[in-house]
């Protein structure tokens, strides 16, 4: 008798840690699904910034080495661009030159030249 009461009390205990488990397996599954639907919104991207626009490509048509002004039928060598600036060049001398000039002293070149070529512009109209 002790051995069958032993007996039943392992299956009356099997059956509680069955239920006991199968309690806990709900709980758990009732948790995930609230943690998934009430999980944070998700974020929005950043708005993106437009890109900053490039200034366009300006040609000079007065010489940046001589000051004078080019003759697009005569320009000598092919324009060099420096900064946002297509550089002409009035002779074959000027292009050698020019590059022998530092980046800095380039662009300050090519810049003065604008400057040069827009008063000339304005002054005509």
């Amino acid at each position: 008798m002790w051995f069958r009461l032993w007996d039943e009390t392992i299956v009356g205990g099997q059956e509680f840690v069955m239920k006991k488990t199968a309690l806990f397996s709900t709980l758990l599954t009732a948790l995930s699904v609230s943690v998934a639907v009430a999980a944070p919104p998700a974020k929005k991207a950043p708005a993106k910034k437009p890109a900053p626009k490039k200034p366009a490509i300006v040609d000079v048509w007065t010489c940046p080495i001589t000051g004078d002004k080019v003759d697009p039928k005569m320009q000598a060598g092919k324009p060099v661009v420096v900064g946002h600036y297509r550089v002409h060049f009035c002779c074959a001398g000027c292009p050698s030159q020019f590059a022998k000039l530092t980046p800095k002293e380039q662009l300050a070149k090519a810049e003065a030249a604008y400057k040069k070529d827009h008063e000339v512009k304005t002054n005509k109209s």
